[in-house]
């Protein structure tokens, strides 16, 4: 059981067809990667999205409910009123509500990183925080583009192998401070693997330079 969201897509060509899938990242990001995939004519758009407690069950029971409508057995698609998958995806998500952010146990990786790679880091970012709850862990980060303008913050599960999942509250601290002693055992590249605080011409130069140095013959 993990916590993530589950989402429903819309392709404006198709106005019929919806898209129930799950992600443990950022729903926005997962749109733009499918949007970007060959043969997609316009970019999906965000119907709806719930946050749950268990977003692999939730998948199910909402491909299930609706398999009669699915196009092909083997896609994510079904030919149904969208108002029909977001009023489901809101009856189901409330079997399985997600614990609240507030309760997370929070680290603020900021000064870590500003000390070890303020050369890299994203000027647009204001704040790096890991938050960790039973079952999940996330890296939020906040970026504002101007001063003063909009904060726009993201939370995103991090690819890292390694990192302790909290089975209950109880362990919540302890597995945070382990998780944080690792996060702060990374060097550069390893965080381009698994974020994007680094923009990506710098990303790209760190990618380079380590591979003509560990590649090279």
């Amino acid at each position: 059981m993990a916590i993530g969201s589950v989402y429903i897509l819309l392709n404006p060509l198709f106005p019929r067809l919806v898209k129930i899938g799950r992600t443990n990242r950022e729903v926005r990001k997962r749109a733009v990667e499918l949007s970007r995939q060959t043969g997609v004519p316009e970019d999906f758009v965000i119907l709806y999205d719930e946050v749950v407690s268990d977003v692999e069950e939730v998948e199910r029971r909402l491909h299930e409910r609706f398999q009669e409508y699915r196009t092909k057995s083997n896609k994510e698609f079904f030919q149904l009123p969208p108002r029909d998958a977001i009023k489901a995806l809101q009856d189901i998500a409330r079997q399985f509500p997600a614990p609240p952010l507030e309760k997370a146990a929070v680290y603020d990786l900021l000064p870590h990183l500003k000390q070890r790679f303020s050369q890299y880091l994203d000027p647009k970012i204001r704040g790096v925080r890991f938050l960790q709850l039973p079952g999940v862990s996330y890296l939020e980060v906040t970026r504002q583009a101007t001063t003063g303008g909009p904060k726009v913050i993201s939370h995103d599960e991090l690819p890292l192998s390694g990192l302790v999942v909290s089975e209950s509250f109880v362990t919540i601290q302890r597995d945070l401070q382990r998780n944080i002693e690792k996060l702060q055992r990374l060097h550069e590249y390893d965080w381009i693997q698994i974020s994007d605080l680094f923009p990506n011409e710098i990303a790209n130069e760190i990618a380079q330079r380590w591979e003509e140095t560990h590649l090279a013959p």
